[in-house]
């Protein structure tokens, strides 16, 4: 069976909307912060719902064929293949934080919540791969008024404002099953389509741009349950607004793959990666990282839990987002990101983008 799995998205804090819609702000809990270390996680069942991939072993059946001359075989040797060697976590952590950017909302006034999610830069020219529940607020730059919202990208731990970023690209199937989803208090989702593009366009303190680092997107199918990973995230789960301004730090946790799932065509789309300290509202559109510290997924959805450790993180794959890219334009993630993507940026906003601002405006203005 193909179910789908209805978990938390992982953006802080998600009532930005709430003042203008007479809706009630939730309660904010506070307390101690976690400390921007690596954690080792043991492999937990998963409980989630979407379908789990299931390989079946192909039978035959051995054609009779009459007695023949016995062939003597010399024994041959079997050769155990050679153990891969541990991955050196402390590099890859290093090279993984070094990409990441922490997506930081604020109104003109800064009369609603800010909105803090994460990113992660997956080209030379500053391509920021996140998830769309981030990326659609995006879509409101204008929403009041013009430029009445902006994001800027934030980098270090502590962050602080480094990029001002735009929006290259959302996927459109995502936006119009979810389109009233800003008006939710506690939003969910199964994070199918649940992907967008940002990208850099000037620096906060108007220096050049430069070539960024980033992380190589690994496409590969082959995902394997058990396979170490590390995450890495922008955590606010127990920060209050001002917090999130002055002391939101890097977290990162080692992991392992717990599960693989899929969402309809017996591709893996959807990894189990289980509770870590990275299970926290802000974590969402996270890097999770192989052993060659390659990207294979970003982190999309949660389970509900008290407590980090409780609350199993679910990311999509680069794989299933490489091929939804397909589905909706007709290209690979690679030809996506040779890209110009400043251009693309603008003939996006200008057409597609237009129609799903007003989808999202039309549902809050009713």
């Amino acid at each position: 069976m193909f179910l789908k799995a209805i978990a938390s998205i992982l953006i802080s804090p998600i009532f930005l909307l709430s003042e203008l819609f007479n809706l009630s702000t939730p309660e904010v809990y506070i307390a101690p912060k976690e400390p921007a270390v690596i954690v080792k996680e043991e492999p937990k069942t998963s409980s989630s719902t979407v379908a789990k991939i299931v390989t079946k072993t192909a039978t035959t059946t051995k054609k009779q064929t009459k007695p023949a001359t016995k062939n003597i075989q010399k024994p041959v040797a079997v050769v155990p293949p050679i153990p891969l060697p541990p991955p050196d976590f402390e590099t890859i952590n290093t090279n993984a934080r070094k990409t990441l950017v922490n997506i930081f909302c604020t109104t003109k006034n800064n009369d609603l919540s800010p909105i803090s999610g994460t990113g992660v830069i997956i080209s030379n020219d500053g391509l920021i791969l996140t998830n769309a529940h981030i990326g659609q607020y995006f879509l409101l730059k204008d929403f009041k008024e013009k430029d009445y919202l902006k994001c800027i990208g934030r980098v270090g731990s502590p962050a602080y404002p480094k990029y001002n970023l735009e929006l290259v690209y959302i996927s459109p199937n995502w936006v119009k099953a979810n389109k009233t989803l800003l008006k939710e208090q506690n939003p969910k989702g199964t994070g199918e389509d649940d992907f967008a593009f940002l990208r850099v366009t000037d620096m906060v303190d108007g220096s050049q741009l430069p070539i960024f680092t980033f992380i190589e997107p690994n496409i590969n199918e082959a995902i394997n349950v058990g396979e170490p990973v590390l995450l890495a995230s922008y955590p606010a789960g127990f920060l209050g607004g001002l917090s999130i301004i002055k002391d939101l730090n890097v977290t990162s946790a080692i992991t392992n793959i717990q599960d693989v799932f899929t969402f309809k065509d017996g591709e893996i789309d959807v990894i189990s990666i289980g509770g870590t300290v990275v299970s926290q509202k802000g974590s969402s559109g996270g890097p999770v990282v192989d052993r060659n510290t390659s990207l294979i997924g970003i982190i999309t959805t949660s389970s509900d839990g008290t407590t980090t450790s409780s609350r199993g993180l679910n990311a999509i794959t680069l794989a299933y987002i490489n091929r939804t890219l397909q589905s909706e334009l007709g290209i690979k993630l690679r030809e996506f990101l040779s890209l110009d993507h400043s251009q693309f940026a603008k003939t996006f906003a200008n057409t597609t983008g237009t129609t799903l601002t007003k989808l999202i405006t039309d549902e809050l203005l009713r």
